[in-house]
């Protein structure tokens, strides 16, 4: 059979849930895959196709003619679409069809075309047929009258690629109506995958065997190789394939950037947005917030901190059932229940093998070959040049980096040219047996004679270079790189060359480009930066701190404004670089005002978006050294801003001493500013310490002094500290009168934060004052605000408040998971502010109004230890609320009763407290013995028999019977998609009850209500 070749056009199809089908009723599947086959076959083969391959339910086929594979596609459709289908049994085809140039080999095909067809065969929907716009573009109205193309716009398919404009074919007897296309634009597909600028080449086995490996059941899977094997691009590949809108997603943690050990765990923290949390290490931390979520994490580039990735990987896998890592090394992690996957080189031609033909069946030399393209027009694999490309393969081992170093000389040196340059460079190493040679070193000695080929501005340019940390903008390599006879154009020239070269990669993200090294590159650039005479290196690493210095403090301008969300993110995007600037000012033996600058320039991106932990580490040890010790406002500024951070994420037991010393400076130098921060970090550390009176004696000075300067967000910010004060005070009309001169000032500098901090203010007063549904409110707008604009610390005192609110508005349930809520928030950003200890208390008051006595007496017992732990005491409308609680419950529980409840609370972890909040109100057995009160069954609430169901997993089924998909779950009851998900799990386990009408049907005969509201009549 003549099977075409060249430029072809692809036909995919395959029946959705095709093994699934399978298991449900294996006898009819198998009736109707037969007929399946039969109409597939004929509609390809009448159409002028060939089919060159099927597995199971799937057939590739190739034509020579894009409009026959259409055709047939639509043929397709339309017959299995009235085909009577085994009832029960819904047969939906999936169709896919794609054009280019392809690889055939004895009547099979490879290449890129065919991994794209294959994606876009994933992407689409049973019934749908789904064309390429590379297909599109070869049909120009060839199609037959009826026949027409939705367009369907660009999309990223799962091969990570550039993103494929997509459309949809169209007629009569075809299906319209589909969802969201299955490709990673999804938001259902939550990932943080980045997009690959060159298409993934072979590694079809690979592929299926790790594909094979992370679904099946391994939950700790190391890619092994040398550099530049493939490893991370292989890896992202699998996290693509296996991401499929289940559970929590794939997330990648780029471990390359990291330079210390114990930044591994903060590393994947922030990817995940776990936050830290004071005096607690952080993979403690981690661990806890996974819990049982069920996610993919991808650990890229361990080699150089394994012991802290194996010691995570070990964390997550022994404590987390449900998290999976995937990980890239240089050698495997040496932990207990790891898989360990080599990764081979891509398979090279017989060394003698010169027929192209045969030759463009090996990975290596596509790989080669499609490379070759980007830097040499119309480049083919013929006859003259296939002996040197297979050469070439051979001798570069089939290592893909070193492939797409060598194809990117192309640009100047024909194939010849670079097979023999590759053996007088390699000359050294080939003295003995090649195979014994390590695989690195022959990388290495690519990379010497890729340096060796760049003229000396070059090479000066890619040393410096490699002082970046993850990645960098042009802006940034103009400013670090453009020193001594290079000037800043001149960068951008040798930049482009780089770029050129493969030395450099240049990814566009949203219309601008950022530029980053491989891995071994910088590594080796590095070296070279070293090895410079004189003060090069540290020249170099001080330019780049100085260069981040300028954007944290240009970004400082705008943060607490309306363009804030843009500086926020640039700044995290950053991060990897402003980190390595920060670790270079704190080894600096010149300076440590630039750290200091740095650190304090990073106030409010750390209050808003994390990493406080870091930096006041680094602010403790640059305040302590001997050149950081006169008191200058550089000084004055650090201790304010150490003060700020302390209050909200550490041990505030130093507050005093740096705030004192804050003031004593910052008055010295007649600094009203500085002056006024400081002392409202002083008041409000009084006042978490239940001195008020002091609180109260400074702030009008502080007010006073903010006014002088005229900075509006300096102004909301202490009239916002004064009308707490003077809530707290009873001084409601004062406290109301602050808080409004706070939001104009916030609303005329388009101060978000500061709104939303006020209207919740306005809220709590409003509480104070007993008007509930005025302080709902504002708490509601303040928490849609917060949430919109990701101010995730906030949420931990908005939700603590409208628990409050609930609790005061008989609404007890609500409260109490508001306040559960408001706590998970907490150990997530590591917020240990006094909504963290008030929260403790409203689930104490809110179990007590509507649970079980004894319970609630231990959960005060447990909020009391918090607040003597932290050296913290209740706010007046609380210490209320917790002194007539207690009153009543020792009533109830009688006096022998209560206190051994409460003295179990004063000892219980926090851990078993939260669990026993969360749980169905019913006795706990270790107080029971003394607790004479009747309590329901587990599981029985009010409205019916629940079952085995607790009251949070009542509410999901309720919602779940409504009709509500897990995100409209996820917010009304406030929680997150993966929460709910894994309660949905827990439900299944309970019930039995595997699929929603299955759910539904269990709720009904629960008798659990509808958790729909009334209608108004």
């Amino acid at each position: 059979m003549g099977f075409p070749s060249g430029p072809v056009t692809l036909l995919f199809t395959d029946i959705e849930g095709s093994i699934r089908l399978w298991e449900a009723d294996s006898e009819a599947m198998a009736e109707a895959s037969g007929r399946y086959n039969r109409i597939v076959r004929q509609k390809i083969e009448l159409s002028g196709g060939y089919v060159f391959k099927t597995v199971g339910e799937a057939f590739r086929a190739v034509f020579a003619d894009p409009a026959g594979a259409v055709a047939s596609a639509v043929a397709v459709q339309r017959a299995a679409g009235a085909e009577p289908w085994p009832p029960g049994l819904p047969v939906r085809v999936c169709t896919a069809v794609h054009s280019g140039a392809c690889a055939e080999r004895d009547g099979d095909y490879s290449g890129p075309v065919v991994n794209r067809v294959a994606r876009l065969l994933a992407a689409g929907h049973g019934g749908q047929v789904l064309v390429s716009g590379a297909t599109y573009g070869l049909l120009a109205g060839r199609m037959p009258g009826g026949i027409g193309f939705r367009d369907l716009g660009e999309h990223r398919l799962k091969d990570l690629g550039r993103a494929e404009r997509v459309f949809q074919v169209t007629g009569p007897g075809l299906a319209e109506d589909f969802g969201p296309l299955r490709s990673l634009d999804n938001p259902a597909l939550r990932h943080n995958l980045p997009s690959q600028a060159t298409s993934f080449v072979g590694r079809a086995a690979e592929l299926a065997e790790l594909r094979s490996l992370v679904s099946g059941g391994s939950r700790l899977v190391t890619i092994a190789g040398p550099g530049g094997i493939g490893k991370s691009r292989l890896a992202l590949q699998v996290a693509a394939e296996v991401l499929d809108g289940d559970g929590g997603g794939v997330w990648l943690a780029e471990l390359a950037p990291v330079a210390e050990p114990e930044m591994v765990a903060r590393t994947v923290a922030a990817v995940l947005g776990v936050r830290e949390e004071p005096e607690r290490p952080m993979l403690d931390t981690l661990v806890e917030a996974v819990g049982d979520r069920y996610l993919l994490v991808v650990l890229d580039n361990a080699e150089h901190v394994l012991g802290a990735a194996a010691k995570l990987a070990d964390a997550l896998v022994r404590s987390c059932p449900r998290a999976s890592l995937l990980v890239t090394s240089r050698e495997p992690l040496g932990v207990r229940g790891e898989h360990v996957f080599r990764v081979p080189s891509l398979p090279v031609p017989p060394a003698d093998l010169a027929a192209p033909g045969r030759l463009a069946a090996f990975e290596s030399v596509q790989l080669f070959t499609e490379r070759a393209l980007m830097y040499r027009r119309g480049f083919t694999l013929d006859d003259i040049n296939a002996a040197a490309v297979a050469a070439v393969c051979v001798r570069l081992d089939g290592i893909p980096l070193a492939l797409e170093l060598a194809a990117a000389r192309l640009g100047s040196l024909s194939v010849s040219e670079i097979s023999s340059r590759l053996d007088q460079r390699f000359r050294l190493l080939t003295g003995g047996s090649r195979t014994a040679l390590p695989r690195h070193q022959t990388l290495r000695a690519l990379i010497d004679w890729s340096y060796d080929l760049l003229n000396p501005v070059e090479q000066l340019v890619l040393d410096r270079l490699s002082v970046f940390a993850g990645g960098w903008t042009l802006e940034a390599a103009e400013t670090v790189a453009s020193r001594g006879g290079t000037g800043e154009w001149q960068v951008l020239d040798h930049l482009a060359a780089l770029v050129d070269k493969s030395l450099v990669l240049a990814d566009e993200i949203r219309g601008s480009t950022r530029y980053r090294l491989l891995e071994t590159v910088r590594h080796y650039a590095a070296e070279c930066l070293a090895r410079r005479p004189g003060s090069e290196l540290g020249k170099t690493r001080a330019a780049h701190r100085d260069h981040y210095l300028g954007l944290v403090e240009t970004a400082g301008t705008h943060l607490r404004g309306p363009d804030e969300a843009a500086w926020l993110d640039r700044l995290e995007v950053e991060f990897d670089n402003i980190r390595a600037a920060l670790a270079f000012s704190l080894a600096d033996p010149d300076r440590a005002e630039p750290g200091l600058r740095l650190a304090v320039g990073l106030r409010w991106f750390c209050h808003l978006r994390g990493h406080s932990g870091e930096v006041l580490e680094a602010l403790n040890v640059l305040l302590e050294r001997p050149d950081a010790q006169t008191p200058t406002l550089a000084r004055a500024r650090a201790l304010t801003v150490s003060c700020h951070l302390l209050n909200h994420f550490g041990d505030d037991s130093m507050i005093p001493a740096l705030a004192g010393e804050a003031v004593t400076i910052a008055r010295s130098l007649a600094d009203a500013a500085v002056t006024a921060d400081a002392l409202s970090q002083l008041c409000w550390f009084k006042l978490e310490r239940g001195d008020l009176p002091a609180a109260l004696a400074q702030v009008d000075e502080a007010v006073g002094l903010a006014r002088t300067t005229g900075d509006p967000r300096l102004m909301a910010d202490l009239l916002g500290r004064r009308a707490v004060f003077k809530g707290e005070a009873g001084n409601l009309d004062g406290a109301f009168a602050d808080n409004q001169e706070a939001l104009a000032h916030s609303r005329a500098a388009g101060d978000n934060y500061r709104i939303a901090i006020t209207l919740a203010n306005l809220g709590v007063y409003e509480v104070a004052a007993g008007e509930l549904r005025a302080a709902r409110a504002h708490l509601q707008e303040a928490c849609t605000l917060a949430g919109n604009l990701g101010y995730l610390n906030m949420s931990v005192g908005l939700w603590q408040n409208l628990g409050l609110v609930d609790l005061l508005d008989a609404d007890p349930r609500n409260a109490r998971r508001l306040f559960l809520n408001s706590l998970d928030r907490a150990r997530a950003t590591g917020t240990k502010s006094a909504y963290f200890q008030a929260a403790l208390l409203g689930l104490a008051l809110s179990v007590g109004a509507d649970g079980d006595p004894a319970v609630a007496t231990t959960l005060h017992g447990v909020a009391d230890e918090h607040y003597e732990q932290a050296g913290r005491v209740c706010e007046a409308m609380e210490a209320r609320l917790r002194d007539r609680d207690h009153a009543q419950l020792r009533v109830t529980l009688g006096d022998a009763a209560f206190e051994a409840a409460y003295r179990r609370g004063r000892s219980l972890s926090y851990a078993d407290a939260i669990a026993m909040a969360a749980g169905p109100a019913e006795p706990d057995p270790a107080v029971a013995s003394a607790v004479a009160v009747a309590v329901p069954p587990a599981g029985q609430a009010a409205g019916g028999s629940g079952g085995p169901l607790s009251e949070r997993e009542r509410e999901i089924v309720a919602l779940l019977a409504d009709g509500a998909t897990d995100a409209q779950i996820a917010e009304r009851l406030f929680l997150s998609v993966n929460t709910v998900r894994s309660h949905l799990e827990r439900i299944r386990d309970k019930t039995g009850a595997r699929r929603r009408p299955e759910m539904v049907r269990y709720a009904l005969e629960a008798g659990i209500a509808s958790a729909a509201p009334a209608a108004e009549g």
